[in-house]
């Protein structure tokens, strides 16, 4: 089931779960936390402070039942949950604002909390 995907100048490992590679729903919650990363320093810039260090831990909820059976709930996760460590001179206040407008601007959260259209085009190689 393990496969690369090329995108641009990279090739990422894509595998099943407990895999050689992380699977979909791992990257789904790595992009997350990668997001809210770059987000993070472009908006503390913007509001003039500076982050020292950051961690960004994600995690989510998810049942498999649907996946392997197609049976059950949902497919997808049920609920995904960040903690969000930052090393700044800024106050706690200033931090949550800054959280405010990252979450707001996170492209990876917007497609997460609401939903999106999708095309699909299928042919036959």
């Amino acid at each position: 089931m393990k496969m690369v995907v090329r995108s641009g100048n990279f090739e990422v490992p894509i595998d099943k779960l407990g895999g050689e590679a992380p699977s979909p729903i791992e990257y789904l919650l790595a992009s997350y936390a990668g997001c809210i990363n770059i987000v993070g320093e472009i908006i503390a810039k913007e509001m003039n402070f500076k982050i020292h260090d950051i961690k960004v831990e994600v995690s989510g909820v998810f049942n498999a039942a649907k996946f392997m059976t197609g049976v059950g709930e949902r497919a997808g996760y049920k609920e995904i949950s960040t903690k969000v460590y930052v090393k700044s001179d800024v106050d706690m206040k200033t931090l949550e604002e800054w959280f405010r407008r990252v979450r707001e601007r996170c492209p990876i959260e917007d497609n997460i909390a609401n939903q999106t259209p999708l095309r699909h085009h299928l042919e036959k190689i």
